[in-house]
């Protein structure tokens, strides 16, 4: 027995030609369709019934309204939205974010609003982060426009207890990454919990990223997790459908392989000092005044041109920098010490979000071996006498402290060395490009 097949509604099969119209591309994003009343008279119906077939592609986001002037195919530009650029390295200038640098490369506009605020969590945020019930979370609120539209709302929620007083509660762009905040404060977020909802959007998405009639959002919370298992961050990402292709791949960068390390030239003196100032930017909020000054592009400019200044990196990224030289400095290194040969090491910096891999360790061991294959005698650097922490650092990697000296002028003064060709063997390993490895001088300054 066959089964008899009621048609579609004629609204429906209008709302199909065109859809499929402009899925061939007969209409291309921006085309205007045919007036209602041309459509009715193409279908031989009313005015009413094309309508409603123009609706069913409202509804489904494939269309605007645009009155008086008509009706029009949305123009798509969506974004490549990817999980996995939240263990990637941030980029070095504190103007741009990993969002507003992946934007920026694509070549379009972007940029955002950002908010703080202590909330009473809802129970979902909650329980994800594990919270008593009264206990406030700081909540960051941001809004991300993308060629001036509204693409995405990222919600970042955090216990009130581990970040108030800290750069989290500023409604400003942390240069450097609120995940690298929190590494500091020993919340470092080694894995993450993603999870993905897809549904219509409340009236309160619509009215952050203006949302038209029918687009669908999709809601990518994640969860980030201690070694420990503490929850310690949620965030509550919202995308629109219309505006976002979801690229998944998760991996956090790890320092195991080698390195490469390698003379900067002169183009990447913009490269030195931004490693330089985000250092600063550190110390600064950690009360510490060394390097509050603006680098010395002059001085560094030379080091370039003498093959004394290199850059360390993780593939094509600059992870850390440091400046070998002969020169013994008369203000804190005596007649008869200047007279030994010895390789000093000068601005030594690595960036925050690959601090405790030991590349400083590895830096250093690089030195040793620089200075014993030019036939020296030591490893020497002053450390600036108010920095403790830095001068524990060094005695923890076999320096000894020579002495600590006072110059006017100057706050540096803490004075190390440590034998040539001594190696601790820790951290990862440092490669040379052959094309471009450059033996310390064994000829003196």
């Amino acid at each position: 027995m066959s089964i008899s097949r009621k048609p579609r509604p004629l609204y429906l099969r209008i709302a199909d030609q065109i859809r499929g119209e402009i899925s061939d591309g007969t209409l291309a994003p921006g085309a205007r369709l045919p007036t209602e009343t041309k459509i009715a008279e193409r279908w031989d119906t009313t005015r009413t019934t094309a309508v409603k077939g123009l609706s069913v592609l409202i509804n489904e986001g494939l269309v605007i309204a645009d009155r008086p002037r008509g009706h029009f195919v949305r123009d798509r530009r969506p974004m490549a939205y990817r999980p996995q650029a939240e263990f990637r390295r941030r980029p070095l200038s504190p103007a741009m974010d990993a969002f507003m640098s992946q934007l920026s490369d694509e070549g379009r506009s972007a940029s955002q609003k950002i908010e703080v605020a202590i909330v009473q969590p809802s129970k979902e945020i909650r329980e994800r982060l594990q919270l008593q019930e009264g206990q406030l979370t700081a909540v960051r609120r941001r809004v991300r426009f993308v060629d001036g539209e509204p693409y995405n709302t990222n919600d970042s929620y955090f216990p009130l207890d581990l970040v108030q007083g800290t750069e989290i509660m500023d409604p400003k762009d942390i240069a450097r990454g609120a995940n690298v905040v929190l590494g500091e404060l020993g919340h470092e977020q080694v894995r993450a919990l993603d999870e993905v909802h897809v549904r219509m959007p409340s009236p309160e998405e619509i009215d952050r990223l203006h949302l038209g009639p029918g687009t669908p959002v999709a809601i990518h919370v994640v969860t980030g997790f201690t070694a420990a298992d503490k929850p310690v961050r949620v965030v509550v990402n919202c995308l629109p459908g219309d505006r976002h292709v979801i690229t998944w791949e998760r991996s956090k960068p790890r320092l195991g392989g080698p390195l490469t390390i390698r003379p900067a030239t002169e183009d990447e003196i913009g490269t030195v000092t931004e490693l330089w100032g985000q250092a600063a930017e550190w110390l600064n909020s950690r009360g510490i005044d060394q390097w509050q000054y603006a680098p010395r592009e002059e001085r560094i400019a030379a080091n370039i041109a003498a093959g004394e200044c290199y850059l360390v990196e993780d593939g094509d990224v600059a992870v850390a920098t440091i400046t070998v030289d002969r020169f013994a400095d008369s203000d804190f290194w005596t007649e008869e010490e200047a007279a030994q040969p010895a390789l000093y090491v000068h601005r030594m910096v690595v960036r925050r979000d690959v601090s405790g891999g030991e590349i400083g360790s590895a830096m250093l061991d690089w030195a040793s071996e620089q200075a014993k294959d030019a036939g020296l005698e030591w490893v020497r650097l002053d450390a600036w006498r108010d920095n403790n922490a830095l001068q524990e650092y060094y005695l923890g990697r076999g320096f000894e402290h020579v002495r600590t000296v006072e110059a006017d002028g100057r706050s540096s003064g803490a004075l190390f060395q440590r034998a040539a060709g001594q190696v601790r063997g820790i951290g990862p390993e440092l490669q040379s490009p052959a094309a471009s490895a450059a033996p310390v001088s064994t000829e003196a300054e």
